[in-house]
């Protein structure tokens, strides 16, 4: 029996698993905002404070008069790369249409729990990653290190929380254009971190198989454009 998009996409979202929520009072929620339902900006009041010392005054004042000094080469260039690793990142919705997105239960495709994901990550392409927790309740934040553990641990992306459709489902609004991404695909995941060096073209589609759907043709051009870069410069 053929079953519609949007009743494919109403059973997925009545399966998820539903976050708790706790009931806060209204003192809690307001000690939780901090202060950013106050009136007044909090460094626009710092210095009329009641309790505010001559010595809390003075250090307040010295840290006001201080002078940023201009980022050293080394941020600049760490900046810059970045950016371009963001830049290519986007490419891969900018030009994306409602029709590509059409067929959501292809798109679900090999469907892919978050443990499974790390578990792969971690065990067969030996990268030292680890969650976070995100903002949304429905993400989480993939972190990783260096092999040595030398640097500070760095974020790579986000990752859809739970159970993970192989392809991105992308949100768009009533004129077709691209809003975000409603469900991120683990595809998506494995490309942004080919894109930020962190694993090999070979190794995704060695652990992870190659992407043969029909709607997989923008991973894999992209992930083909990237290693042919990557070669150009060795």
């Amino acid at each position: 029996m053929h079953v519609s998009n949007e009743e494919y996409m109403e059973r997925w979202e009545a399966a998820a698993k539903k976050p708790s929520h706790v009931e806060r009072t209204p003192a809690e929620i307001a000690a939780a905002q901090g202060t950013r339902t106050q009136e007044e900006n909090p460094w626009e009041t710092y210095l009329t404070d009641p309790n505010l010392t001559p010595e809390m005054e003075s250090a307040v004042a010295e840290y006001a008069s201080r002078v940023h000094e201009d980022s050293s080469n080394q941020t600049k260039e760490e900046l810059c790369r970045q950016k371009e690793i963001s830049n290519e990142v986007a490419k891969e919705y900018r030009w994306c249409t409602k029709e590509e997105y059409a067929d959501v239960q292809m798109r679900f495709g090999r469907i892919m729990h978050r443990d499974e994901l790390i578990t792969k990550l971690r065990n067969e392409c030996h990268l030292k990653v680890f969650y976070r927790q995100h903002p949304h309740a429905d993400k989480l934040t993939l972190v990783y290190s260096d092999s040595m553990g030398m640097a500070a641990p760095q974020v790579a992306c986000w990752v859809q929380n739970g159970y993970m459709p192989e392809y991105t489902i992308m949100g768009f609004d009533d004129h077709g254009i691209p809003l975000a991404e409603k469900y991120r695909g683990w595809r998506t995941v494995l490309l942004q971190l080919v894109i930020k060096g962190l694993l090999s073209v070979d190794l995704a589609h060695k652990v992870f198989g190659h992407a043969d759907l029909p709607c997989s043709d923008r991973y894999n051009s992209i992930l083909h454009g990237w290693n042919n870069r990557t070669m150009e410069k060795i």
